[in-house]
């Protein structure tokens, strides 16, 4: 029960004092690089938990204890068997919670699916009825409507909805910056990630990073839209379009060109940051989603030093 206890700490570690660590890296590396890591950590968080509580609920606890032996011979000093009472109750209970948040999870998922279907059949069906333009690469709904409005919403059959009023208030550099911005959105399968930040912050809200997963991901990706749109068409264009519309919202499950923290937007356009190799960025990913297993590993490590002594 030793492992499985300490991979369950370690995940709770992670779990409650990763975000402050993942928001001061994401103010200095690039918005793509801190999607992966926010997205990797939450990911090692929920295998940590699982592994965990596989290893209580497995026969024998599975492999921990061929695990365990590699460590030390004398590790039976803290054998999880000196307590044979505990550990079915602890199985039982850590099964019950496991099983619990992952019905909550699929459920909030399908409701969220079903809702953005809904609103995906709207879309298009005034889509038919109006006309698109500029339909490469993602079809454009244009909205007679005078307030200046622009969203994209995503899926296999994305589109991006702009209004005319958008088009009157903007120059034209400043209206492509626009669309630019939501078709990166698109490409970057923007919505997919929000939406999944969405529901485990909403089913496992109890966990830190789960609870400020949602918002930093709404952060990040329009951060990651402006990076695209100001390399794609310059930065004034962007700056001065998202001035003139920062007041605008769209629908909910959209990814509208005013979400976020509009200062933060703007003065990040004014850091000229470059991206970090390559290497290091996967490197960073890698040591965020293996967290958990790193602080269970140095957990054991730590006791059976202090059991064989």
């Amino acid at each position: 029960m030793i492992l499985a206890a300490a991979l369950l700490l370690g995940t709770i570690v992670v779990g409650w004092w990763s975000p402050g660590l993942l928001s001061r890296l994401a103010a200095r590396v690039a918005p793509g690089t801190a999607i992966a890591c926010w997205l990797l950590t939450a990911i090692g968080v929920l295998a940590g938990t699982v592994a965990g509580v596989l290893l209580l609920v497995l026969p024998g606890h599975g492999p921990a204890d061929a695990v365990i032996r590699l460590f030390h011979d004398c590790w039976s000093a803290a054998n999880h068997d000196d307590l044979p009472g505990l550990d079915p109750l602890v199985g039982a209970v850590s099964g019950t919670v496991l099983v619990t948040a992952l019905g909550r999870l699929v459920l909030a998922s399908l409701r969220r699916r079903r809702r953005r279907h809904v609103l995906h059949r709207r879309h298009l069906t005034a889509l038919q009825l109006v006309g698109a333009r500029d339909t490469r690469p993602v079809p454009t709904l244009w909205l007679p409507e005078a307030r200046p409005i622009a969203y994209s919403l995503g899926g296999r059959r994305a589109l991006v909805v702009a209004s005319d009023g958008l088009a009157a208030r903007l120059t034209e550099r400043e209206l492509r910056a626009v669309l630019a911005h939501e078709r990166a959105h698109v490409r970057g399968h923007h919505h997919l990630l929000t939406g999944w930040a969405e529901t485990l912050g909403r089913t496992l809200r109890f966990i830190p990073l789960m609870r400020e997963l949602p918002g930093a991901m709404g952060l990040l990706v329009e951060l990651a839209a402006d990076q695209a749109a100001a390399a794609q068409c310059g930065r004034e264009p962007l700056r001065s379009a998202l001035m003139a519309i920062r007041a605008m919202d769209g629908p909910p499950r959209a990814l509208a060109m005013a979400g976020g923290d509009t200062a933060i937007r703007l003065n990040r356009l004014d850091i000229h940051s470059s991206s970090p190799p390559r290497l290091t960025a996967v490197a960073g990913g890698f040591a965020a989603f293996l967290a958990p297993p790193a602080i269970a590993v140095f957990l054991v490590l730590v006791t059976s030093f202090i059991a064989c002594r």
